[in-house]
């Protein structure tokens, strides 16, 4: 790299953009320096309340600059796969929120076109690193439950107007991505991260409310993505895992429940909401490793890590993560459709 800091533009200036600086101002070789949004106004805002000189309103005057040299994509998904070739060919290191895309076709596009030009390459998926998902995958990987049995998520939220003014309509546009199963694709990661590869998968997935109003569309419109939806994944180790992802979920502080209860041959684990482990006996452990300074990196720090060496093992979450995950997700909605197991390909 032409600095020793890793010197970032991110794509898509919205409301994850203050997630990402805060994410990248705990890494002291990283440096946001610019922001792309197409409309203007919100990008001078961002601008402002970041104190990032530039900001772009097209992607190519971003990419033409010779004083970035990584980009960072939180674009809506849909747009996730254009950004990233574009970034990609321009041969910076990418950094693209999670889902990678809207189906494993583009993923696996994306993965082949970063490995081809030999460009770094990370998805977001955020459960990994110093998280208790994470620490809970470094016990059951050090036998602290032994063979692991069965696996159950609960990942839910509300996404109603009353609870969430602030939510985007695009959340629940089919073309954009939206609804639990796309939105919510943390949960496939974390099954994998917990218990390996999925062999096959049944899926229910269910519109609750026909109808919303969003803060962006306050005259309402017709939703046809799911908001809830159920999943049962056999694991190729002959394990299972229960899976259920919701937007309508009042009750949760805040504003979302993560449940997840592993349980296996000599014990079990499990996450109470976002704070804490729970061992066989009911005890707490230990949560040392989600410390800020220890070997567990998130994936923002594994991706700045990986730019600056030019090295992708440093990176635990490549292309090749999202592009699983979606394997997953592409067999859910087919098994919807179809009303049957679909295996996961291969």
């Amino acid at each position: 790299m032409a600095s020793r800091k890793l010197r970032i533009g991110i794509i898509g200036a919205g409301g994850f953009a203050a997630d990402h600086m805060e994410a990248f101002s705990n890494v002291p070789e990283a440096e946001v320096v610019a922001f792309m949004r197409r409309s203007e106004e919100p990008l001078r805002e961002m601008q402002e309340r970041f104190g990032v000189e530039k900001g772009f309103t097209d992607h190519r005057e971003m990419l033409a600059d010779p004083d970035i040299d990584a980009i960072d994509i939180i674009t809506p998904t849909d747009s996730h796969k254009f950004y990233a070739l574009e970034a990609i060919a321009s041969g910076r290191p990418v950094l693209c929120e999670k889902p990678l895309a809207l189906n494993a076709r583009d993923c696996q596009e994306m993965l082949d076109a970063a490995e081809n030009a030999g460009v770094i390459h990370t998805v977001n998926f955020n459960q990994r690193g110093r998280t208790p998902v994470g620490r809970m995958s470094r016990y059951i990987a050090d036998g602290y439950i032994g063979d692991v049995y069965h696996v159950n998520i609960r990942w839910g939220m509300s996404m109603q107007r009353d609870v969430r003014p602030d939510v985007g309509s695009w959340r629940f546009m089919p073309e954009h991505g939206g609804g639990t199963v796309y939105e919510l694709i943390h949960v496939f990661d974390m099954a994998r991260l917990l218990n390996g590869e999925v062999a096959r998968v049944s899926a229910v997935l269910n519109t609750a409310e026909k109808r919303r109003q969003f803060i962006d569309a306050p005259e309402g419109f017709n939703v046809n993505v799911p908001d809830s939806s159920a999943f049962l994944l056999e694991y190729v180790n002959g394990a299972y895992a229960v899976i259920h992802t919701s937007f309508v979920q009042r009750g949760e502080v805040p504003r979302r429940g993560i449940l997840v209860d592993v349980a296996g041959s000599t014990g079990r684990i499990a996450l109470n909401g976002l704070f804490g482990l729970i061992g066989s006996s009911g005890e707490n452990l230990p949560m040392n490793d989600i410390d800020p300074g220890t070997p567990y990196p998130m994936p923002y720090e594994q991706f700045v890590a990986g730019a600056l060496a030019d090295d992708q093992s440093l990176i635990d979450t490549g292309f090749e993560a999202g592009l699983e995950a979606a394997k997953i997700v592409d067999a859910a909605h087919r098994s919807w459709k179809e009303k049957r197991w679909v295996d996961v390909e291969r």
